[in-house]
């Protein structure tokens, strides 16, 4: 592995590839792309809008000696493809800093694409994610929502996370029956997210002033731009998802505001899916593990 230039960051991001849903070994101009057979290699996604959405994910080596300088995701949806380079953890902060703008760019360009690549990140331990299994994860409560919390079911309904009940539909990137429902009663200190939507004409009664309020306890990963994300390892102006209200679409959001120990309460709770996501007040979050 060696880092990537910014020259040729651009340069790998321009060759041109044909085919890509037959082909998984592909050398152009130096460089080779090489797509693991399987689920590692490809994600299809069905958004509830009857699109089908695929992203078919490369290795790239470069040279003789076949340095890996990253991997590239290419999106693919009817009439659409675009491509991602995603750099490694060499890559300097220039390419870093151009990778974030070619995704918030290519959400412009294609409905769906950042959900996707955000919840393919979360998939990967590739280089693009930060590790999100810090060791000092001992305790099992702190993963949890307040009882009061609602959760989004797949008939359009919501209810509070206290009442939700094993075997129930909850929708999410993917729908996943619930198969399990922790409780946990103690004193839970929890961080309050103020989110604003991105341009959205919103009609939901949670949101005032422009602004979604999610309550946690600080270790519930949500789904980021970037892919998975605890809450303590947000900063005002990342990116998360929302469903919009009135389309049913799932769109980003902006972080605006982190209110740390916001209050104290009694009784937490937490579930987990089928499917590994689910939505809580509309915000798309993601199983503890």
């Amino acid at each position: 592995m060696r880092a990537i230039t910014p020259a040729e960051y651009a340069k790998v991001k321009a060759i041109p590839l044909k085919s890509v849903e037959k082909h998984t070994y592909i050398r152009e101009q130096g460089y080779v792309f090489d797509r693991p057979e399987g689920a590692d290699g490809l994600f299809t996604f069905n958004l509830n809008d009857g699109i089908e959405r695929k992203i078919y994910l490369y290795k790239v080596s470069e040279g003789t000696a076949m340095n890996g300088v990253g991997s590239l995701a290419v999106f693919t949806a009817p009439g659409k493809q675009l491509k991602l380079y995603i750099p490694n953890k060499l890559a300097p902060k220039e390419v870093w800093n151009q990778y974030i703008v070619d995704l918030k760019a290519n959400n412009k360009l294609a409905d769906g694409f950042a959900v996707c690549v955000a919840y393919m990140l979360s998939q990967l331990k590739t280089e693009a994610v930060a590790d999100t299994t810090a060791k000092e994860e001992k305790d099992p409560n702190d993963f949890c929502f307040p009882a009061e919390t609602f959760v989004n079911l797949v008939d359009g309904s919501e209810k509070h996370l206290s009442d939700v009940i094993v075997g129930e539909m909850l929708s999410g990137i993917f729908s996943g029956k619930v198969t399990k429902v922790e409780k946990h009663e103690g004193s839970f200190r929890l961080t309050r997210l103020l989110i604003k939507p991105h341009g959205q004409a919103w009609v939901s009664a949670k949101v005032h002033g422009g602004l979604i309020a999610l309550e946690a306890t600080e270790t519930h990963p949500l789904l980021t731009l970037t892919g998975k994300k605890k809450i303590n390892q947000l900063a005002v102006g990342d990116w998360i998802f929302v469903r919009d209200a009135v389309s049913g679409r799932f769109v980003t959001a902006e972080i605006a505001a982190i209110q740390k120990a916001a209050r104290t309460v009694s009784k937490v709770y937490n579930v987990r899916t089928e499917s590994g996501s689910y939505e809580v007040e509309s915000i798309v979050a993601l199983d503890k593990n």
